[in-house]
């Protein structure tokens, strides 16, 4: 009898528990204001997960083209580059914000006036899609982050 104790404890032991489906959350959704002539602003949110790993695969807005963009800075340039995804950790966050990874808003349809907001549809690898409204902000907001 103790011996079968001992394996059957053993073998639960033993065992990987399956992964968590991912559980993806959106918080502070918000977005650049447009001065005018400005075709192009872009959005901020943060990302959090309790559950398994999962990748945000596009950002679409019925009044924008838009894409998931990073920015960088070499020897003092800044540089941003497209992201054909965004990897999210299971039990992490990813913030999206001025000066690093953002969505990019181009060829607005209208402006972005401050107070007003924002519809972004986010297509994920495991969760599916989530509606999110952003608040716009006015132009200056999170400068220099």
């Amino acid at each position: 009898m103790k011996n079968a104790l001992f394996f059957a404890a053993l073998l639960l032991a033993s065992c990987k528990p399956a992964d968590a489906p991912p559980a993806v959350s959106i918080h502070g959704a918000w977005a650049r204001a447009t001065v005018p002539g400005q075709m192009g602003s872009a959005a901020y949110f943060t990302i959090r997960n309790s559950g398994g790993e999962d990748k945000l695969l596009s950002v679409t807005s019925p009044v924008a083209d838009s894409s998931l963009h990073s920015t960088s800075t070499d020897n003092g340039i800044m540089r941003m580059r497209p992201l054909d995804a965004l990897e999210i950790p299971a039990k992490g966050a990813v913030d999206l914000k001025p000066g690093g990874t953002h969505v990019m808003l181009m060829g607005l349809k209208q402006p972005l006036q401050p107070g007003a907001t924002l519809e972004l549809d986010l297509k994920f690898e495991k969760s599916g899609e989530r509606k999110v409204s952003a608040e716009v902000r006015p132009a200056g907001e999170g400068a220099g982050m």
